[in-house]
């Protein structure tokens, strides 16, 4: 039973290591291929508690013209049409969504090399109109076809935008951040008429769809070029934030690990997980330790006929350790079954599981994870035991002169260790599922429940389309209420700009959250008017209502005092018609932005459904029908804001179930641990037992008897796990700037789940002993 639980405790935490160590070493595997790595960053704009991966896009040729000490810079601009279709040839093919299109130049691909499969990478992007296209984008739309045949091929995008192939390019073999289907000349952007979509000259907008790459020359310093950058935004920006904004070069190694700038993971998370397999470890190695150390009385006879005739001491922790390093061998070899299964629990379904425990470097890493619980497993139970002397071991005497195994006082301290590591994760994940439900129940300040978005595909021949489906929607039975518009109020990015104004003589410039839509989209998501009216009807911006935020730092002590006044927005002076309330622009974790509400702009439908759950199956089958009356050519997707918000808190939830998963391990560990040494000790008390028995202690007397030095235990775990689990939760709770208080109960909770379920255990194994047959028990006195 001993060698059952030590194997079961180190498999669960070998499997945990083995997984989490994969998940890290994939996602720190990112943007390692590229030539001289240590040489490339990323231009970001870091302002006041945000960031940004993109810079204005006159940087870039700022950049390339002022700065000294780069190798070569290069601009990856995303195509703004790149989810819209695409037109292949005179067969009139038509492929919509096709995404992950940039505009780019030859620089690139000297930052980010590729395979060239057909085309100079010198002269490829030179000329407008010019695309290169990847070996997966161009066996899409030419299956079959040779890469050298594709040369000159023509391709439509969707604003009749005509192409050129100029270029195919191998799909990177190594994972990265910067994996592009197609790109097209950089040279496009200037010859269309795309100058001004783009903010060509405009240093006061920054957009994450417009990035910079740079390498530098060999010995150039990353703090020499931050210094340039700083000089030249100086003497370009002059928007609200200027000052309080800084350009900056991010690390290759830091775009994939860095969610400030739009990583995927994050490094602290990252250290977070490799801590966690280190406790998982850990506990499952105490556990050995105390099972090792408490049946030591079992072993000392053998130890001493052993050291009687003849052997060493250097030979007893010898075979001590090899008999820890074949049950960790075991382990691991159990843990390869364990693995398969926790891949679907642990790891995000987008990490593709073949790219994390393969390679030399996986077999190193469980080599040495290997040897490093061979020896903090192994190596103080090999020391203690082998330490016996022979004459007390013979005469079955290896206890203190109280009476007392040497060991019992570590071991009650790595019992109190533990279980306050397993309490600390059970609390935190009563807190952070306690901090998603308060996320996702929060009043956002405007309606979620019950509303449907749809992306309209762009079409700028026949604008009006939209509000003609717009308003066969209304007359819908099952929609509320139907409005057009740009942005949802909450999502994952961000849109802003520069608002001017002037109050007692003096310039005020902010930097505000733009939405627009038409008159009913405040309707639509119930977000009240505090003073003044709703903009008038117009494809144009001509008014505007500003939030209570805007309100209050534009100098306003009541929300009518705004009304009226002029605001210069992008150059034009625009009337406030009204001032809107506060709601959350994103998820909780930032504050409220100023934010301005104008007319015009917009492929997005919002739709207020009736709030009858039963009626939404109906409506949505009629707002798809009257969808191809409009647009019969283009595909009918729609989501729902609720869900849509709810993907804001992605993260929180994985953090969640990642604990949870973490909390259970921890605690079975813990339990196993606990449970071993009950059945030892009971198992060395079992005369003692009998004798009280027969004495006439009654069974609840003699379960107290053996749960006393447990319980106790559990108690100080208790009073050590709440304070350190108060000063972690109240530190990852501050990330957030609405949060869910950090309640007493949830402390309560936590140690109550923990000493019923660990009491639960002993109290099992002590009820079993208590009552057994005393007449057996003494049969051999």
């Amino acid at each position: 039973m001993v060698s059952f639980i030590n194997i079961l405790g180190l498999s669960v935490g070998v499997t945990a290591a083995i997984v989490i160590y994969g998940f890290i070493r994939y996602n720190f595997s990112f943007d390692s291929f590229e030539p001289g790595k240590d040489r490339i960053y990323r231009v970001v704009t870091a302002g006041e508690g945000s960031g940004n991966p993109g810079v204005p896009v006159p940087a870039l040729a700022a950049l390339q013209k002022q700065a000294t000490g780069l190798e070569c810079t290069a601009g990856i601009f995303e195509y703004y049409d790149a989810n819209a279709t695409v037109r292949i040839g005179g067969t009139e093919l038509t492929y919509k969504n096709q995404g992950s299109m940039v505009l780019a130049d030859s620089n690139y691909f000297r930052i980010v090399p590729h395979q060239w499969l057909a085309g100079n990478p010198h002269t490829a992007l030179n000329e407008p109109y010019s695309i290169v296209l990847s070996s997966s984008r161009a066996g899409f739309y030419f299956p079959g076809v040779p890469a050298d045949q594709l040369m000159g091929r023509e391709i439509v995008l969707s604003d009749s935008v005509r192409t050129r192939i100029t270029g195919i390019v191998k799909d990177p073999e190594g994972n990265s951040d910067f994996v592009y289907q197609a790109f097209i000349s950089m040279a496009t952007l200037q010859a269309g008429n795309f100058r001004l979509q783009y903010g060509w000259d405009n240093w006061d907008q920054t957009s994450s769809k417009t990035q910079v790459l740079v390498k530098l020359i060999p010995g150039e310093s990353a703090n020499q070029v931050d210094r340039q950058l700083a000089t030249i935004f100086k003497n370009h920006a002059t928007g609200p934030d200027a000052a309080k904004t800084v350009h900056r070069l991010q690390p290759l190694s830091d775009v994939h690990s860095n969610p400030d700038f739009g990583g995927k993971v994050n490094k602290q998370a990252m250290g977070g997980l490799a801590l966690l397999v280190g406790f998982l470890l850990l506990l499952g190695s105490i556990n050995f330790i105390n099972l090792s150390t408490a049946q030591a009385s079992q072993r000392a006879r053998e130890i001493g006929i052993r050291k009687t005739f003849g052997g060493s001491r250097k030979q007893l922790i010898f075979q001590f350790l090899t008999e820890t390093l074949l049950l960790t061998v075991m382990t691991v070899l159990i843990s390869a079954l364990l693995i398969i299964l926790s891949l679907k629990v642990l790891i995000p379904p987008d990490v593709p599981p073949g790219r994390m425990v393969n390679g030399w470097s996986a077999l190193g890493f469980v080599a040495l994870l290997i040897a490093a619980v061979t020896l903090f497993s192994g190596l103080y139970p090999a020391f203690v035991l082998s330490g016996f002397k022979p004459v007390q071991t013979l005469n079955n005497r290896i206890l203190t002169a109280s009476g007392k195994d040497r060991s019992a006082g570590l071991r009650k301290g790595l019992v109190v260790f533990q279980f306050v590591i397993a309490q600390v994760f059970v609390i935190a994940v009563v807190v952070v599922n306690k901090q998603v439900n308060y996320a996702l129940q929060k009043d956002m300040g405007f309606r979620k429940e019950a509303i449907l978005t749809i992306e309209l595909p762009p079409d700028p021949q026949h604008p009006g389309k939209k509000y003609l489906l717009k308003e066969a929607l209304r007359a819908l039975p099952g929609v509320q209420r139907a409005a057009a518009g740009d942005q949802t109020p909450a999502f994952s990015g961000q849109a802003s700009t520069v608002v001017t104004a002037y109050r007692e003589g003096k310039e005020i410039k902010l930097s505000a959250d733009v939405r627009r839509g038409d008159t009913g989209y405040l309707s639509v998501y119930n977000i009240p008017l505090l003073a003044g009216r709703q903009v008038m009807v117009s494809d144009t911006v001509t008014e505007v209502v500003i939030n209570e935020s805007l309100s209050r730092q534009l100098g306003f002590q009541k929300p009518a005092d705004a009304l009226g006044q002029i605001l210069t927005i992008d150059g034009n002076d625009i009337p406030v018609a009204g001032v809107m309330g506060d709601f959350n622009q994103a998820s909780v974790k930032t504050a409220v932005h100023p934010l301005f509400f104008t007319s015009g702009g917009g492929n997005t439908l919002h739709i207020a459904l009736q709030p009858d759950p039963l009626s939404w199956q109906n409506a949505i089958a009629k707002i798809k029908k009257a969808w191809e009356n409009v647009y019969p050519d283009s595909d009918f997707n729609y989501s729902f804001l609720d869900a849509t918000i709810s993907r804001l808190y992605q993260q929180d939830r994985a953090l969640s179930v990642l604990l949870g998963f973490s909390a259970f391990i921890a605690v079975f560990i813990s339990c196993m641990g606990m449970f071993g040494l009950v059945i030892f000790m009971t198992g060395n008390r079992k005369k003692e037992i009998g004798i009280r028995k027969v004495l006439g202690a009654s069974v609840v007397k003699i379960m107290l008897l053996l749960s006393a030095d447990f319980s106790r235990l559990l108690l100080v775990a208790v009073a050590i796990a709440i304070p350190v689990s108060w000063w972690m939760l109240h530190g990852w709770l501050q990330g957030y700037a609405y949060h869910t208080p950090l309640s007493w109960w949830v402390f309560v909770l936590g140690a109550c789940i923990m000493m019923v379920i660990a009491l639960s255990i002993l109290c099992a194994k002590a009820a079993r002993a208590a009552r057994a047959n005393p007449v057996k028990t003494l049969r051999s006195e």
